[in-house]
């Protein structure tokens, strides 16, 4: 029989046998003794090795796992492989979807992959569910101090360690300054190390000089830093060029493009073109020449079709701002850091250190390269200094972001909806257990729990029965939907509206208000159409946030009533992936208004789903039958209306031929519609 580490070596090294790096030895020691560790080793160091040698470990004695990651991305990157190693032994499920699903999948499932969001969700649901889960993998665990995400994982954290203290954590990262103090939160053994397989050279570039991380001169630089990647390209290598904003990071991609020799990238590449995309049309184009960007502003389609063409090795140049380097596992031979700085708030500073150890620990491709090349552009004194203080000193530590009242009024009423705390003192010591208290002090967020559990109280969340503390109607709903209980109060509040009041545009301006949605930045140039906007939905804006959700709602009307994308990106100054959070965003909280509806008002409910659904799709409401027909999106179904095709029953009725002209659809496409058409009846219309 097989043993655990039998099936690593089979999956890692082909059955032969290879002797483990001395940290992997190390800690799958501790995992064998039943231990949490805490493993902090550099990037591409065999981390996942780790943590698949306890789930394999645990799947063979009929344990489940479960595997959390910052990102959707790589989730799946995760899931991939743990369901090619566990193929014929145990069973995988990715679990990135709607955050108030069920949590039927830990049922079905050995083995769980999903992002620390969906696995709060799961809980928020029933946190008994740890207690069938064995082996908790928290990967990349130093986003715990992230101000956005950071919060999530430290309660998910809290949560398992207090209902399962058996259970066995395995949290990995690359850049943990402070792991002795993560460490002993999470009860785990550290393993610690510096050894890379793949040695890294650091290099800094200061004027016309060369240094080496002595800050010593090592060669001259006179030529441009074109010179240096095309030099890196004729050694075989590839190229992250970091920078600090997407303008820059596209400006140096077609730049780049313009030095390159197509004879060196002889792969055919191309990408379709998205309704007009500009992004998509500029990839496309200088993806020719090897080259591409890759930022927050491009869709998941386009931000795809980079990644995986650079693995592949077709892309051989990736000009990114610094969000790549927090993301997906995206290796080159070689690193550059272009900009240091960020613009923030009408000032330029200095990025952190974290995130500058971040960008270098993506440089060094395993079984590719022998030693990885980062090289850091520094224009000034102040730069060097920068850099002199991150090769002395390291990342920073990472801190709690839990002391913020919302982050607290979002899981209390979570606590208390799921009967995990029913009391104040049982609050008091949940909070007490979280890594904030363990680094501020017990009792540090004692004032902020008050706090919440009055607001919750006053509008109607939760109410008080001598000591316990219950959810109402209103605080269950709003925890299993995922919410924020702000923005439950603001839409429960637009149910006392008039409904010849609740115009789409009104909805949707109530709807960017709320603190779930993530709204645009407000300019000058934006007043005079920001001010018509209020003047047709009868508001008067009192601050900038207001001013914010009014913009934000502006592009949504935009988005549902079909103007092209390439028109949105250039009224509001977004790309394809903004509008794509944007609305993916809003239609998570119009679906949620709708199910709020359904008990607070109830006329509502229907009108609501609708638009939760032209959010999706981005069409008008004449086309929605349309839409449902795979294949026929936002374009191509307002093509076949304008001609006559008003419902999937007039197509059923039609001919390939007479669709097949239409532009965007070929005899193959129209085939295919014609039959799913067919199969829908009038049910759909």
């Amino acid at each position: 029989m097989e043993t655990s580490m039998d099936i690593i070596k089979n999956y890692y090294f082909s059955g032969k046998n290879v002797s483990l790096y001395e940290h992997q030895k190390k800690s799958i020691d501790e995992i064998d003794e039943g231990r949490s560790v805490l493993v902090s080793v550099p990037t591409a160091s065999g981390k996942s090795l780790i943590a698949y040698y306890a789930i394999i470990r645990a799947a063979k004695q009929g344990l489940k796992s479960m595997y959390i990651c910052p990102l959707k991305a790589l989730a799946r990157e995760k899931f991939d492989e743990l369901r090619a190693i566990g193929k014929g032994m145990f069973t995988v499920a990715l679990s990135v979807g709607d955050l108030d699903a069920g949590t039927d999948i830990i049922n079905r499932f050995d083995v769980i992959v999903c992002t620390s969001e969906k696995a709060d969700s799961l809980m928020h649901h029933n946190p008994d569910y740890f207690n069938d889960i064995a082996v908790l993998v928290l990967d990349e665990i130093h986003n715990i101090g992230d101000q956005t995400r950071g919060p999530t994982l430290e309660i998910l954290c809290t949560t398992a360690r207090i209902v399962n203290p058996d259970i066995q954590i395995i949290a990995l990262s690359a850049t943990l300054q402070n792991a002795p103090q993560i460490g002993e939160w999470l009860d785990a053994t550290v393993v610690r190390s510096d050894f890379r397989p793949v040695p890294l050279k650091k290099f800094v570039i200061f004027r016309d000089k060369l240094m080496d991380d002595e800050f010593q001169q090592i060669d001259s630089l006179k030529k441009d830093i074109y010179e240096l990647i095309r030099k890196i390209l004729y050694d075989g290598g590839q190229v992250l060029l970091f920078l600090n904003t997407r303008k820059r990071a596209e400006k140096f991609a077609m730049d780049i493009s313009e030095q390159m020799d197509e004879r060196m990238f002889p792969s055919s590449i191309d990408i379709i073109s998205e309704d007009g995309d500009r992004n998509a049309e500029v990839v496309n184009r200088i993806a020719k020449k090897g080259v591409a960007f890759h930022h927050a502003g491009l869709n998941t389609r386009i931000r795809t079709f980079v990644e995986e063409n650079f693995k592949s090795g077709r892309i051989k140049v990736i000009t990114s701002t610094p969000t790549l380097a927090a993301g997906i596992n995206l290796p080159a031979r070689a690193v550059i850091i272009r900009d240091l700085t960020r613009f923030s708030d009408g000032y330029s500073s200095y990025i952190s250190n974290m995130e500058i150890e971040q960008m270098l620990g993506r440089a060094g491709r395993p079984k590719y390269d022998d030693h990885g090349e980062a090289y850091i552009y520094c224009p000034s004194q102040g730069a060097i200094d920068k850099v002199k203080d991150l090769f002395e000193n390291g990342v920073e530590p990472v801190v709690s972001a839990m002391g913020k009242e919302k982050i607290v009024r979002f899981n209390t009423l979570a606590l208390i909806s799921n009967h995990f705390c029913t009391t104040l003192d049982s609050l008091y010591t949940f909070f007490d257990s979280t890594l904030y208290a363990s680094q501020n002090g017990k009792g540090t967020l004692k004032d902020y729990v008050d706090q919440v559990t009055g607001y919750l109280e006053n509008y109607g969340f939760i109410e008080t029965k001598g000591q316990i503390l219950k959810a109402e109607k209103l605080g269950t709903i709003t925890a299993n939907l995922y919410i924020d209980p702000e923005t439950a109060k603001i839409i429960v509040d637009m149910f006392e509206e008039n409904e010849e009041e609740m115009s789409v545009a009104r909805i949707l301006y109530n709807i960017c208000k709320t603190p779930d949605i993530f709204t645009l930045f407000v300019n000058r140039d934006d007043y005079e159409s920001l001010s018509a906007f209020f003047d047709e939905i009868s508001e008067s804006p009192e601050d900038e946030d207001d001013m914010a959700a009014g913009k934000t709602a502006m592009l949504l009307l935009d988005w549902i009533n079909e103007v092209p994308i390439y028109e949105i990106e250039e009224k509001y100054s977004v790309g394809s992936g903004d509008i794509e959070s944007r609305k993916s965003s809003a239609e998570w909280i119009v679906m949620a208004a709708s199910r709020l509806a359904a008990e607070f008002r109830r006329e509502l409910s229907y009108p609501l789903d609708v638009l939760s659904l032209r959010l999706k799709e981005g069409v008008r409401d004449d086309i929605m039958s349309l839409i449902s027909i795979p294949g026929v999106g936002r374009v191509r179904a307002r093509r076949l209306y304008e001609n006559g095709f008003k419902k999937p029953s007039d197509i059923a009725k039609s001919t390939v031929q007479n669709i097949a002209i239409l532009r965007g659809f070929s005899k193959t496409l129209a085939e295919n519609i014609i039959k799913s058409a067919k199969t829908m009846g009038d049910s759909s219309e």
